[in-house]
């Protein structure tokens, strides 16, 4: 068996459920919609193996989605439980998660990351380097501290 992926309550599990409605269901945009904010809200995170194609919108561009300030509809908000940084740091170390770490390009998601994955890190850091470096450092500790107090 594969490696499943886990998804959290957020964009990612939002557009899993979407997509999995408009190609298994013949509902309208509303509907479709409105059975997936229900599924999203009922479900606090899942195990996936197989990951569906994001869903085209039915009707078009106009069905109605929301775009936030200055983000065109159809641009995925980062999210900030896409990975775990202990076990990413567990698993693979320093540079296993420095490289993961690498993918995100915005500070602002940098930090998003840090604040939900409660690492506490300096908040006049500005450059996305230096946040990854200290975002890594605060896992080490964070992890060395479950070590310790696991003995």
């Amino acid at each position: 068996m594969t490696k499943g992926t886990q998804l959290w309550p957020g964009d990612t599990m939002r557009a899993f459920f979407l997509a999995h409605i408009r190609r298994e269901t013949k509902l309208d945009d509303a509907a479709a919609e409105k059975l997936t904010t229900a599924l999203t809200k009922a479900v606090n995170r899942m195990m996936v193996w197989d990951t569906p194609p994001p869903a085209a919108p039915a009707t078009g561009p106009s069905s109605g989605a929301k775009s936030k300030a200055g983000q065109p509809p159809d641009a995925p908000a980062f999210d900030p439980y896409l990975f775990s940084v202990v076990v990413v740091l567990a698993k693979t170390g320093r540079d296993g998660l420095l490289k993961r770490l690498a993918e995100i390009k915005s500070a602002d998601n940098l930090r998003a990351l840090a604040e939900a994955q409660h690492l506490a890190i300096a908040s006049n850091l500005k450059k996305t380097d230096e946040l990854r470096k200290a975002i890594v450092s605060a896992t080490e500790q964070r992890l060395a501290d479950r070590k310790a107090a696991a003995s």
